[in-house]
């Protein structure tokens, strides 16, 4: 179906129904923010990293399923310069050094 000029693919999808699919996929229990039950809100795990990297996973796969680790560090840079600022720089590095030490 094409309306506007825009063909379904095109057309941005619902999180919040794509949030509670996948909830229905994972298996036991989950709390009031959809993280499963026993998970720590602060994780790399947590409800907000999970789905966040769920959709970087679908964004990776629109822009090229085989996207080279460059290319994903260089937007992630340009997502800190305009969204986060120079002082969140090496905060935001040395947490992620730490969550890749685990």
């Amino acid at each position: 179906m094409e309306r506007a000029g825009l063909r379904e693919e095109d057309k941005f999808y619902d999180a919040d129904k794509e949030q509670k699919h996948d909830e229905e996929d994972m298996p036991g229990g989950y709390d009031d923010d959809g993280r499963p039950l026993g998970e720590e809100v602060n994780s790399p795990k947590g409800s907000k990293a999970r789905q966040l990297k769920q959709m970087l996973d679908r964004a990776i796969n629109l822009v090229d399923e085989n996207l080279g680790y460059k290319d994903l560090a260089d937007a992630v840079a340009l997502q800190l310069e305009d969204t986060y600022g120079e002082h969140n720089y090496k905060p935001f590095l040395d947490h992620l050094h730490k969550q890749l030490q685990k």
